[in-house]
């Protein structure tokens, strides 16, 4: 009998053991702060929601006459910041969101935070990752230096960022810091799996240095992949022609990204004309240039599924129209963030 009782002492103790660790996560992720440039701010309320924080830090900007801007980071007092774990949300698809993780970034540190976590969606500048001509900027690397310089707190900042067009990237950051690539393929695979379109589909590239990567999303849909055969010269595109068999078929055209959206029109043009019955899109990233591009794409495919990683994903054009499908990548961040935090 006394060992049934001093077994359910134990059983008591480690409840009560694990009900502290409840609570100290509760109280780790209470103190936690989100913060995001300004054309994130969506995507940082979404993180904030999966997370069980109420809204997010504010950022106060402003434009001198001569063009400087001005930031301030929302706080009370001057040690608001010390020893807090935050996460800033940030897509660098423009100058000036790059240059406003940085600034910020660096403020951050200065005024004591702990841990930053740094969330970039999307990473602009991520074709430019080699030079193919003599003398180009291989932009992706002076990018990823750029991010890696920001001075890190107590401990090392983490930069999570998703489907990169080069898997390397993460490698061409420097120093202490940690990266990490997560992945929207799960997600997309199941969007396209839920639209049951049986064998009456294969998946195609335009991107002939990624037919490794679309091959095997095509062998997880359980169907083939073709090959559009291009040309590129800066932003224009010339389709030639379509290697693998089309007849009669739906393709889905599955790339990183579209910024103008030629190279999908373009394919969609080429693959009718061999034979095929529809074309569409899945893309990691909607990176669209302007709305027109959006009205471009729903004129010439019959859908176009993507992810919630970049501003252009809520313009009006994609929101209005019936041929977007776009989902929500903001729990997989989420998700990472408390792995790091040990949530």
């Amino acid at each position: 009998m006394l060992g049934v009782f001093n077994e359910d002492k134990e059983c008591v103790s480690r409840t009560l053991r694990s009900f502290k660790t409840k609570k100290e996560r509760r109280k780790q992720m209470h103190n936690l702060l989100i913060f995001s440039t300004q054309a994130s701010n969506y995507f940082s309320l979404l993180i904030a929601k999966h997370l069980g924080i109420c809204g997010h830090g504010e950022i106060v900007r402003r434009v001198f006459g001569g063009g400087e801007k001005y930031y301030r980071i929302g706080v009370e007092k001057k040690t608001g910041l010390l020893g807090r774990d935050v996460v800033f949300v940030g897509s660098a698809h423009t100058d000036d969101d790059l240059e406003e993780l940085y600034r910020i970034g660096r403020a951050l540190v200065g005024y004591g935070a702990r841990r930053i976590i740094f969330v970039i969606p999307f990473l602009g500048y991520s074709t430019m990752d080699r030079a193919a001509s003599p003398g180009e900027v291989v932009t992706a690397k002076t990018v990823a230096c750029k991010l890696s310089a920001i001075p890190s707190g107590d401990m090392r900042n983490t930069f999570l960022m998703m489907d990169l067009h080069v898997s390397g990237l993460v490698h061409y950051f420097e120093g202490n810091c940690l990266r990490f690539e997560l992945s929207s393929e799960d997600i997309l695979l199941e969007t396209i799996k839920k639209m049951n379109y049986a064998d009456n589909f294969v998946v195609g590239t335009g991107d002939l240095g990624r037919p490794k990567l679309v091959k095997i999303f095509a062998k997880k849909l359980g169907t083939n992949f073709v090959l559009v055969d291009k040309d590129r010269e800066f932003e224009k595109v010339v389709a030639n022609g379509v290697i693998g068999d089309v007849q009669g078929k739906l393709v889905f055209i599955y790339d990183d990204m579209t910024r103008s959206g030629d190279t999908l029109v373009e394919a969609a043009t080429v693959c009718r004309k061999a034979g095929a019955v529809a074309v569409g899109a899945v893309l990691n990233h909607l990176a669209l240039n302007n709305e027109g591009v959006a009205r471009k794409l729903s004129s010439s495919l019959f859908g176009v599924i993507s992810t919630n990683t970049h501003s252009m994903s809520r313009c009006g054009a994609v929101r209005n129209s019936d041929k977007f499908v776009i989902k929500d990548v903001s729990g997989i961040f989420a998700d990472s963030i408390k792995s790091i935090l040990n949530y």
